[in-house]
């Protein structure tokens, strides 16, 4: 597979399509255990509530900025190595030393230094993982056909499903993962580094080649193409980045408090108690729950991926209305997480299931719909591009994650313990707007 120049429309083998995509299933098993455990690890090392639950916002600031640039840096990489390689092999390289440096951060220093050495490695972390991310999604787009780009990025949501699996058996050796970071991720990029050494086995890239009329580049210009892209967008994009909007500030306002929810608004436990107490003992059970949620969570994805899959193969059903569909399962659950679960764990991990739903759709459909556009630019005899695009994507995915980390810490610090239902309740009103939203958008060229 040549992923540095156009593909041909044949369609590729089921296979190299597969094993191209497979390094969602480590990326999606170092995200399941990064919101497992992040929170729970930064109050064990002396953060409050609010404060921990702030270390969220480093994840979509960094992803604001590196993710675009990334796309375009690698849209027109000359590398002899190819164009998405370089980028994923030196993210991968920063991943190991930062994640291993954020999970010694209580053995290297002494608190209250421990806490604040973690919340820098943290977003260390973040900005390696927004680095993989952007280029690995590009080069499914790059080598599938255009009637293959809805497969291809569903192939990816299925990985995921495997990942958030992977993730969360991994999280069941231990009983309290948050006290076993170290080990925890040695055994998560382990995972990431050996599925990423497939995929650069079967894709076989070639280095973009610069055409003769092309303006100088300077220092400024991944920036320029980065950003320039945004105020460029045509309005399918433009509807689309929208939909991106709501539905990544409900799934923000969700992930990264769910265990957080388990624990305080399920259980009523205290992952500060003392050892032996009985809101301890809570907080203990309720965090085996939530891996326990998570891995019903991870094979409903994966079921659903592949109904997703047989549906857009053997339908000409709009992809919009499938993804509509998916944001309103979202709305529901939450809405559900406010009114409700109470205490009653059983309706928890509904809704917990539930969020399988939205969270394929969301990471299938709109990148889809791009890797569409862009075919459709190549068949035109436009240059494609994939990368810019995909990190314009990612800007309206950021974004909407600081809002609902500055939502959710400003709620937390003055509701307490009635603040995560609230938050989701927001969450749900969300992905309504964002189903109505979807409705809208441009599928056409998926049936061309």
């Amino acid at each position: 597979i040549e992923a540095g120049k156009p593909v041909a429309e044949n369609r590729l083998p089921t296979w190299k399509l597969v094993l191209s995509a497979i390094p969602w299933i480590g990326v999606q098993a170092l995200w399941s255990t990064e919101f497992a455990i992040t929170t729970p690890y930064m109050k064990e090392l002396g953060m409050t509530e609010s404060l921990a639950t702030l270390t969220w916002i480093f994840a979509p600031i960094t992803g604001f900025i590196t993710a675009p640039i990334v796309g375009s840096l690698s849209d027109r990489c000359e590398s002899r190595y190819g164009r998405r390689r370089p980028f994923i092999l030196f993210a991968l390289v920063w991943l190991w030393l930062s994640s291993l440096l954020f999970a010694s951060s209580r053995h290297l220093f002494p608190a209250p230094f421990a806490k604040w050495f973690a919340l820098l490695m943290f977003a260390c972390v973040d900005v390696a993982v927004n680095l993989i991310q952007t280029p690995v999604r590009a080069i499914v787009s790059d080598v599938a056909g255009h009637d293959q780009q809805a497969v291809g990025q569903i192939i990816s949501v299925l990985f995921q499903g495997f990942g958030n699996l992977l993730g969360f058996g991994i999280m069941r050796l231990w009983e309290v993962p948050s006290e076993h970071v170290f080990l925890l991720m040695v055994l998560v990029l382990g995972v990431l580094t050996a599925f990423i050494a497939i995929q650069m086995w079967v894709c076989e890239e070639t280095p973009w080649v610069k055409p003769r009329d092309a303006p100088a580049a300077t220092v400024c210009t991944p920036l320029v193409n980065a950003f320039g892209a945004v105020t460029r967008m045509p309005a399918d994009l433009v509807t689309l980045a929208f939909v991106q909007f709501c539905s990544w500030y409900a799934l923000f306002c969700y992930l990264p408090s769910v265990s957080d929810w388990f624990s305080i608004n399920v259980y009523a436990g205290d992952s500060r108690a003392p050892p032996g107490s009985i809101l301890r003992a809570r907080h203990v059970q309720s965090q085996s729950t939530n891996t326990t949620a998570g891995l019903i969570n991870s094979v409903i994805m994966i079921l659903f991926s592949v109904g997703l899959m047989l549906l857009m193969r053997r339908t000409r059903l709009p992809m919009r209305f499938c993804f509509s569909a998916c944001l309103c399962v979202g709305a529901i659950a939450l809405v559900m997480a406010k009114f409700l679960v109470g205490h009653s764990v059983a309706f928890a991990e509904v809704v917990v299931a539930l969020m399988a739903v939205p969270v394929s759709g969301i990471n299938a459909f709109p990148f889809a719909l791009v890797g569409l556009m862009n075919k459709r630019a190549q068949q035109e005899g436009r240059a494609p591009d994939t990368g810019v695009q995909m990190g314009v994507l990612n800007i309206f995915i950021c974004l909407p994650q600081i809002v609902a980390t500055l939502v959710l810490g400003a709620l937390r610090g003055r509701l307490g313990a009635d603040a995560l239902p609230w938050g989701f309740f927001m969450a749900g009103v969300s992905f309504a707007v964002a189903a109505a939203g979807a409705l809208a958008l441009n599928d056409r060229q998926a049936s061309k």
